[in-house]
């Protein structure tokens, strides 16, 4: 190769036009941004007891063999929480903090006792208690630590408690 067959820079750009613009940096007016405040949102004690995302009886998130053992209730009940005569927004605090109590100190199986409901009245809702727990758990501030739950069997105190798996503290 001879240092003929090479173009020069020159050549190269003999036939490029640069591009017409109708602007110039200077006659670009900035124009005013204004920023919106974050939404400061609080969640209500009524949404949190409509809030599903942890299931009951769902072991999908498990093996088999562990599903198997938790379904037999072969796991030992580290912590229990007794809900008796408490009233639905202190029980709803309380079953917060034993959920994260319990993860913190390395629990892996607990127990919540809700009760059946006391029927007083004609008209009262009975379990108030029991039928809001589960929808409980799966609230932001815990569902991330619990497995799975389901009622236990009549001797830990069937559909008036909750035998919850917690997951493995990392």
């Amino acid at each position: 190769m001879t240092d003929d067959s090479y173009e020069t820079w020159d050549d190269v750009i003999k036939g490029i036009k640069p591009l017409k613009t109708n602007r110039f940096v200077d006659d670009v007016k900035a124009k005013e941004v204004s920023i919106r405040q974050e939404k400061v949102t609080t969640v209500t004690f009524d949404t949190l007891k409509k809030y599903r995302c942890v299931e009951k009886d769902d072991f999908s998130q498990m093996d088999g063999s562990l599903a198997k053992k938790f379904k037999r209730e072969d796991f030992r009940i580290e912590a229990v929480l007794d809900l008796h005569g408490m009233t639905e927004k202190s029980a709803f605090d309380a079953v917060c903090d034993f959920i994260k109590s319990a993860y913190n100190q390395g629990k892996r199986c607990v127990l919540i006792v809700t009760g059946k409901g006391y029927d007083d009245t004609l008209f009262s809702e009975k379990g108030v208690l029991r039928k809001s727990v589960p929808n409980w758990l799966s609230h932001t501030e815990i569902s991330s630590l619990i497995l799975a739950y389901k009622n236990p069997s009549e001797a830990k105190g069937g559909a008036g408690a909750l035998y919850i798996l917690l997951r493995k503290k990392s």
